[in-house]
């Protein structure tokens, strides 16, 4: 076991433990590269074996769980994952230290919630949790010991997903045994445990059963033992168990948690995100609900509560914190890094981030503007350089217009821009130098130069290279380069070392030989509009509490485009405007969406067939067929969304601006 005053990594050193089980230790530490030395918790899992086929399974797993939490990490409801690592034949994960208290302080025997606390934390922990199914993770160990409620904003933060667990020695020893080693392993705390579950074939719906059983607790005092089942059905009811303890129930909320606790998963909610939609229905349909307080438990409650050691993340309380205000930002550019508003895509962002880190990649991330492109290439190149890769982010804004006037000066500029990001010397007089073309000079400079001047792979992340398609010749020649060097990756070791990352708005209407052309070979990534499940992420990360229908007539007015949506989530948010000022003011110069209005009719007026042919279809009231090339151009900038062959305006907002204004 690691010892107190231990130094991991060079860097984490070990303050106290915090618990421990069959899986490994947790421990308080603090990171001593940091300022200010910030705690954090360290994870150590012991593998209690020695053979290789086991120790295999082991990181392979322990690596997914890395994944997971990487992914999950942006939400400000799941503890940030800084690092994870092996020393001395032991898995270690860094997190970030929450401070708070476990809900095992609050929910057990003889402690009741009020329905008002109820609702609340059931509302809580389904926002998080339906985060965590649209990623396509099921958490598979929801209890009240992994869920902690943080001392500075009351909120629920969920925490400790589970697939560590599986590294235990029993459930190695069950995968080498099936000879699968993509076999689900039992996972999670019997108490909680559905039985799809138990058999080794956890659902979504799993997550929902263990939070309906915890709802039962939390609401009769009762613990597991305790609470009665219909001699029939063999179900818990919250008819049944509120009668032992003589307490009613709203009989809307008793519907919603009688149906997350069905025995049999087809007749639960199939995920949290259905859960949640049915319960933000009934906050908006029914009087009879008490109203949700922002301060989920009362000053007595918390005086009643007898401190308790937890098992994984720490307890440990300091002097009353008063709630932090939302910090918004402003939806303008790239979303930061570890930012709460950034809305994960799935499978987006796990194919990008597996697909950057093989040999000779190539990833081409398409969509219109304002759709999110630049934010998912940061992050495609920040999970690199986590995995120790080296990183480039060309922007191809930065040159110099004359650059553009020659290949040969381009590429120049091309490479001594790359070597600058990497801190090396441009080298240029030495390897730009004889009677070749400026494209063997160039690719000569890679393969003599760069590639052996770096230590690990090279990922270079291309942003809007929309810019040069404005340049035929230099296009023609550069993205045939691009090319070839894809494909000297499939056969030559040094090139495999080269990774790329293409990101672009329009169409490729340069003519660019089948064989010649990078748009046709590697992954394809086009970004989708936000569905209804990523919109209400959204608007509760803004904590706005909205219902159902509110959030349908978001989709309606804006098709689910990131920017347009964020930007009227954050002027209400900052109470800059509220609801039906916006839908009043939303098609007008006037409106919150002006300037992106103003643009996108600056595009139409560029090209007079796409003008004439959306005009055709604004004044329409149905779908109509356009010509291939036009519909396709305007799908490139956004204003269009395919039914089938047939085209329509992609939301309610461009088919009334549009009809107003061509």
């Amino acid at each position: 076991m690691t010892s107190n005053e231990s130094i991991l990594a060079g860097r984490y050193q070990i303050v106290k433990p915090l618990g421990g089980g069959g899986f490994g230790y947790t421990f308080l530490a603090k990171d001593l590269q940091l300022p200010n030395t910030p705690a954090c918790v360290v994870k150590q899992l012991k593998p209690q074996f020695n053979n290789p086929q086991e120790l295999a399974i082991a990181k392979r797993l322990f690596d997914s769980e890395a994944k997971t939490l990487h992914d999950l990490g942006s939400h400000d409801q799941i503890p940030r994952l800084f690092a994870h690592f092996e020393q001395n034949g032991e898995f270690y994960l860094v997190q970030e230290f929450i401070e708070g208290h476990t809900l095992d302080r609050e929910i057990g025997p003889g402690r009741k919630w009020s329905q008002s606390q109820v609702l609340s934390a059931l509302r809580d922990i389904l926002r998080v949790l339906a985060f965590v199914h649209s990623s396509q993770v099921i958490h598979r160990d929801i209890k009240p010991a992994n869920l902690i409620r943080r001392l500075r904003d009351r909120k629920i933060v969920l925490i400790d997903f589970g697939a560590v667990k599986a590294l235990g020695p029993d459930s190695i020893g069950r995968l080498r045994e099936e000879g699968n080693e993509t076999r689900s392993v039992v996972v999670g705390s019997l108490v909680y445990m559905p039985s799809e579950q138990l058999a080794g074939q956890p659902k979504f719906c799993s997550d929902v059963y263990a939070l309906g059983l915890m709802c039962l607790q939390a609401f009769t005092g009762l613990s597991y033992k305790e609470l009665p089942k219909d001699v029939q059905t063999n179900e818990y009811t919250c008819a049944l168990a509120g009668a032992k303890v003589n307490i009613k129930l709203n009989l809307g909320l008793a519907a919603i948690i009688d149906k997350m606790v069905r025995y049999d998963y087809r007749q639960r909610y199939k995920d949290a995100t259905e859960a949640l939609y049915a319960l933000e229905r009934l906050l908006k349909n029914s009087n009879a609900v008490t109203t949700i307080s922002t301060a989920t438990i009362s000053t007595a409650t918390q005086s009643s509560i007898t401190p308790q050691p937890t098992s994984t993340q720490s307890t440990a309380r300091s002097t009353q914190m008063p709630p932090q205000a939302l910090q918004l930002e402003e939806p303008e550019g790239q979303i930061e890094l570890g930012s709460r508003f950034y809305i994960q895509r799935p499978p987006i962002e796990r194919d990008s981030c597996e697909t950057v880190l093989r040999p000779g990649a190539l990833i081409r991330i398409k969509a219109p503007r304002q759709m999110g492109k630049s934010s998912l290439l940061s992050r495609t190149l920040a999970f690199a350089k986590y995995k120790g890769h080296q990183v480039v982010h060309l922007y191809f804004q930065q040159a110099d217009s004359d650059v553009f006037g020659d290949l040969d000066l381009f590429l120049q500029w091309f490479c001594a821009s790359i070597a600058a990001e990497l801190d090396l010397d441009d080298n240029l007089e030495q390897y730009w130098q004889g009677v070749l073309g400026s494209k063997n000079k160039c690719t000569k400079y890679f393969q003599r130069y760069l590639l052996m001047e770096v230590n690990a792979p090279l990922v270079l992340g291309l942003d809007e290279v929309d810019l040069i398609f404005q340049y035929p010749k230099i296009a023609t020649d550069f993205f045939g380069l691009l090319r070839a060097w894809h494909e000297k990756a499939k056969n030559e070791e040094i090139w495999k070392k080269l990774r790329l990352v293409i990101v672009h708005s329009k169409e490729v209407y340069i003519p660019l030989n089948i064989n010649q052309s990078p748009f046709n070979v590697g992954l394809p990534i086009e970004l989708p509009e936000l569905n209804h499940s990523q919109i209400t992420d959204l608007v509760n990360r803004h904590q706005l509490n909205w219902a159902a229908p509110q959030i349908d007539q978001l989709i309606e007015l804006t098709g689910g485009h990131p920017y347009l949506v964020r930007q009227a989530l954050y002027q209400i948010a900052k109470g800059r405007i509220d609801w039906e000022k916006l839908l009043q003011l939303a098609p007008t110069e006037e409106g919150i969406f002006g300037d992106h209005l103003r643009r996108q009719l600056g595009n139409l007026r560029e090209d007079a067939e796409m003008m004439e042919a959306f005009r055709n279809l604004v004044g329409s009231d149905s779908p109509l067929q356009l010509e291939s090339q036009i519909a396709f151009k305007l799908r490139s900038i956004g204003l269009v969304k395919f039914q089938g062959n047939l085209v329509m305006p992609m939301c309610s907002l461009y088919n009334q601006y549009f009809r107003q204004r061509i």
